[in-house]
């Protein structure tokens, strides 16, 4: 009897993002991906959230290595964390590798990412794997092809099927067809364009119309597109050269990209490299362009300061050109339209997204997703990386396409299936969760200092300074309230001082015993706090009381 395969997906169902799954068998666990999530709703200080690796913990050993199908964040975000508590090997396609080991350095991690080449097997405890090499918004990307001992497993990554990819590299779409036609047990299927009909279009489709707008443009025009989308990075390159204009780089990603980029050979840079934003200055308007970070409108990054007036030499006049080669991250909306209303007020002319046709995805359409059910042939099916709406509408095309819906699995993050001679199974759950990560980057943020700080955002803080006699409980001066973000424009005295009162007469009311036990006193200072400022104004302040001996 072969052993029993679980999935285990710890990150990347029921979101876009956090990307995480485990495949498990006799004593034996690999992770594909181990990825970041970006907040719907960025603020408190939070700016990452992680999978949560109590699975693993609880089970020392059992992690054998990290098989990564992508560079990107969502896919490799979280590999430092993982590997300071698990230093298992790793391993990634070409551009992965080299990304994954660029991020370890930062944070002072010396791991190495051996490279996975396409059709060469690699091992790791009773798996064999066999990267594919399929097309997506970064270069390198792969499907994975899993022998396992109840049958092979095959994971799509995130994907499409590009007929004219920018380097000529399409998708092994003959190489997944193989392995249908010797069987697949199950199919793990990028969900997150399945809401859209027909086919993604071609990556090659971009550049001819930054191109044309470059043409058309009197001035600079500026181009911010994703760091790590060496693809579009490269069609920018060749439609500046071939306007005319040349090229410039601002922002520390795009500086770090096209470095990396060009050492592994992936950017065929501007003859005479690319120019900083000091001498595109100097040059005529009409004869410059300038990759520039910030397309989700980040207000720490360089686009966002030009159109505030604040990026070096960089000023942005009528009659130049913004072209923002993205989508919007859902949740960045507010802060993209008000990086375009700044540009707009500037007087440059805007072009953006599928509107301009200066973006395609890089996530396969509906025909793309029946076309890898179709030549993969699977007995079971499971949809992945994706929200709930996304999981359940590939199910049904699963369906359609003609997979019995009892092989469908539609699973959230920690939904355990199991296969075994006797078939697949259900039911287990594994713990999950998100874990908070600090803008700082140096700690995880529980969910008591997440609350502190909600509570600082919405009502403010109050701090009571009392002092006590520990001996007698005599309150032996005038208690001070200090406030911030809690009164309003020419309120102060009367309201602390009523506030002050309350207080009082609820400490009044204990007895000298009771006042003279500090944390007794700091329970009764903030029941008496929360009391008025609900009562009489309707907020829920953060009450930090001290009491001190006197």
């Amino acid at each position: 009897m072969a052993g029993s395969v679980r999935i285990v997906p710890l990150g990347g169902l029921g979101e876009i993002g956090l990307n995480m799954m485990l495949v498990e068998s006799e004593g034996a666990a690999i992770a594909i991906d181990c990825g970041v999530l970006f907040p719907e709703r960025p603020g408190l200080g939070i700016d990452l959230l992680l999978p949560d690796l109590t699975y693993l913990r609880e089970r020392p050993g059992l992690l054998k290595g990290v098989v990564l199908t992508h560079g990107h964040e969502d896919h490799i975000g979280a590999l430092p964390r993982l590997l300071e508590e698990m230093p298992v090997p790793v391993f990634g396609p070409r551009l992965a590798a080299a990304l994954a080991e660029a991020k370890l350095r930062r944070f002072e991690i010396d791991h190495s990412v051996e490279v996975l080449e396409p059709g060469v097997h690699i091992q790791l405890g009773p798996f064999e794997i066999e990267p594919i090499h399929m097309t997506h918004s970064i270069a390198d990307a792969c499907a994975l092809a899993i022998k396992t001992p109840q049958g092979v497993i095959l994971h799509s990554g995130d994907f499409k099927i590009d007929p004219h990819p920018v380097d000529g590299r399409a998708a092994d779409l003959a190489r997944v067809a193989q392995w249908g036609d010797k069987g697949v047990l199950l199919l793990l299927s990028d969900s997150t364009n399945v809401e859209h009909e027909g086919v993604c279009g071609s990556e090659s489709e971009v550049g001819p119309h930054i191109e044309e707008i470059m043409r058309k443009t009197p001035g600079r025009v500026l181009v911010s597109t994703f760091a790590s989308h060496l693809h579009r990075i490269q069609q920018v390159v060749d439609a500046a050269d071939a306007s005319g204009r040349s090229l410039a780089v601002a922002g520390r990603g795009f500086e770090d990209s096209t470095r990396l980029a060009d050492e592994l050979g992936y950017l065929r840079a501007p003859q005479g490299g690319f120019l900083s934003v000091d001498q595109a200055m100097q040059l005529p308007a009409s004869a410059t362009a300038l990759l520039v970070t910030g397309s989700q409108g980040e207000p720490r990054a360089a686009l966002s300061r030009a159109s505030e007036g604040r990026f070096k030499s960089l000023e942005v006049e009528p009659g130049d050109g913004v072209i923002l080669s993205s989508r919007v991250i859902p949740g960045n909306e507010r802060s993209v339209h008000g990086l375009l209303n700044r540009f707009a007020k500037l007087g440059a002319t805007i072009h953006q997204g599928h509107d301009s046709h200066v973006h395609v995805s890089g996530h396969a359409y509906k025909d793309e997703l029946r076309e890898m059910i179709k030549i993969t042939k699977p007995k079971y099916f499971v949809p992945v990386h994706g929200e709930y709406r996304h999981l359940a509408a590939h199910r049904d095309l699963a369906a359609e396409m003609g997979i019995p819906l009892d092989h469908i699995f539609l699973l959230e993050d920690g939904d355990v299936l199991e296969f075994d001679d006797v078939g697949p199974k259900t039911g287990e759950k594994a713990p999950v969760g998100r874990v908070l990560v600090d803008e700082s980057r140096e700690g995880e943020i529980g969910l008591e200092v997440l609350r502190d700080r909600r509570h600082l955002s919405d009502g403010g803080f109050v701090v009571a300074v009392i002092a006590v006699n520990p001996q007698t409980g005599e309150i032996r001066s005038e208690p001070e309230l200090v406030t911030r973000g809690l009164l309003r424009e020419g309120e102060g005295v009367e309201v602390l001082d009523e506030a002050r009162d309350a207080m009082m007469d609820t400490l009044r009311e204990l007895t000298p015993e009771s006042r003279a036990d500090f944390l007794e006193v700091e329970d009764e200072v903030r029941r008496a706090l929360k009391r008025y400022f609900s009562r009489t104004r309707g907020q829920r302040p953060l009450i930090v009381p001290h009491i001190y001996e006197m």
